[in-house]
Formats: structure tokens, sequence, C-alpha cells
């Protein structure tokens, strides 16, 4: 028979452990963005073993941060490729320089 003050304390641990689909997807967000805290990591890992729809909501958040940081760079290579042509600049000077 299992120790009862074992028992207890395990049953401590797993509710400080426990997280919704709620508490854990604020989280799952923060963490493809920015460092979280260890213990936040851990009770999220540990909401993502258990449930498969969060698990698929990290993965489609996954996606949209490597969707966006692409996105990002065809924008960057895209402004060095820009160029005005030369009558257009002179067009704008001229706008600028008018009242």
């Amino acid at each position: 028979m299992a120790n009862p003050i074992f028992l207890n304390a395990m049953n401590r641990v797993l509710d400080a452990l426990h997280m919704t689909c709620k508490d854990t997807s604020p989280i799952l967000s923060e963490m493809v963005d920015h460092e979280v805290s260890l213990g936040k990591r851990v009770r999220a890992k540990i909401h993502l073993m258990m449930c498969v729809v969060c698990r698929y909501y990290e993965v489609q958040l996954l996606t949209l941060q490597k969707l966006a940081q692409q996105l990002a760079r065809e924008d960057l290579a895209a402004l060095d490729q820009a160029t005005l042509k030369p009558e257009t600049k002179e067009k704008i000077k001229q706008k600028l320089r008018s009242p």
C-alpha cells in the first residue's frame, strides 16, 4: 500500500502542473516568440503530452512563424531591388519643393 504522505505530495504536484487548454494556448504562443520560464515550459510540455488539440495548435503557430519569417526575407530582398526611375525621382523632388 502506498504511503499516504507520498500520495498527498504527488497530488499537490500534479495539481500544480495541471493546465487547461485555455491556460496552455497563451504560453504556447509566447514560447514561439520569446523565452519563457522553466516552470511555464514544463507545464506546457506536460499538457502537450496529453492534448492532441494543443499539439496541433503548436504546429500551426510554428508554421505561421516560419511563413512570417519567409515573407519578411522576401520583402527585404524586394526592397533591396526596388529602385525608382530618374524621372519619377525628379517628379517627387519637385512636389516636395513646391508649396
